[in-house]
């Protein structure tokens, strides 16, 4: 069963709508960059929370708006100022909304975050070391098709700490060649804090490997998709869409609004029945669930 009215617009529907689509990119970016490194999210969910009281007043708006029956004559619609710009938002919106939520989805925990700050705040660093003695023989990885190959070894090293020097051991250290007493190695720690501990390994390490997978492999997919995305969409296509029917978009902003719920669990750091980073991943199939469901119902209403 369809509307009785023609949704119509009015100023509060213009200012509401942009409203709503700002906040949400202002949302997005955030998780993107992202501006809160741990728990709690605070500036995304402001912007989230802020997106959906902008929708909730859309929609308002837009009842407010009725301008009469369906049956009456259609005029073709005035062009307005913007409307060139929502295929881009819809089409890049989608993929990058996706790529936000997994974002939210690797987040680190709160406790992780405070750590690093806490050893940042240290001067805990990458500096450079000399072997004294090796602690093993080298086990050598030999290159393949994926790696040039390596040593790996236990080492004795002398780390120069702004209190003197001292010989620590290093478990199980990777060098790109046969290592040797006097070799300069890297290594991590804070010169004016030796309590804090010596180690071979950034503990960076698995938030570099998800940024440099991030600017090698996701974002060429994220622009791809948005430009697949985009290559099917046309002004026109929207016309309609800007202009609001329950039918089509209060189904698609209730599963946005699934999707924000299904964050929160990492947003906030709690347990949900024990999980808290499954309901994220789910939570990355919405922004594509509810576009769809906006082209397939747009033909019905």
């Amino acid at each position: 069963m369809g509307d009785t009215y023609e949704p119509g617009r009015s100023r509060w529907t213009g200012i509401t709508g942009w409203l709503m689509v700002g906040t949400a990119l202002g949302a997005l970016l955030c998780a993107l960059t992202p501006v809160s490194p741990y728990p709690p999210l605070t500036a995304e969910l402001c912007f989230a929370g802020a997106s959906t009281v902008f929708a909730c007043c859309w929609v308002v708006a837009s009842y407010r708006a009725r301008i009469g029956p369906l049956d009456k004559p259609q005029t073709l619609p005035r062009r307005r100022r913007g409307e060139d710009s929502l295929p881009w938002i819809f089409a890049f919106g989608m993929p990058f909304a996706v790529a936000a939520a997994l974002m939210v989805l690797f987040t680190g925990s709160s406790k992780t975050g405070k750590e690093i700050e806490r050893l940042d705040r240290t001067g805990y660093a990458q500096h450079r070391v000399t072997i004294v003695r090796l602690a093993g023989d080298p086990v050598h990885t030999p290159p393949s098709e994926d790696s040039d190959g390596w040593y790996n070894t236990d080492l004795v090293v002398r780390v120069p700490f702004d209190a003197g020097p001292r010989e620590i051991a290093l478990k199980a250290y990777h060098t790109s060649r046969s290592p040797e007493p006097g070799m300069r190695v890297h290594a991590y720690f804070a010169p004016a804090h030796p309590e804090e501990g010596v180690t071979g390994e950034s503990f960076r390490s698995s938030a570099l490997l998800l940024e440099g997978f991030v600017l090698v492999f996701a974002v060429p997919i994220l622009i791809g998709a948005g430009a697949l995305t985009k290559a099917f969409m046309a002004p026109y296509h929207l016309e309609g869409l800007r202009r609001f029917r329950p039918g089509v978009h209060l189904p698609a902003l209730a599963i946005l609004l699934c999707g924000l719920v299904l964050l929160l669990p990492v947003a906030l750091e709690f347990q949900v029945h024990g999980y808290n980073r499954l309901p994220a991943f789910l939570a990355s199939f919405t922004p594509a669930l509810a576009l769809a469901w906006v082209f397939v119902a747009r033909r019905r209403w």
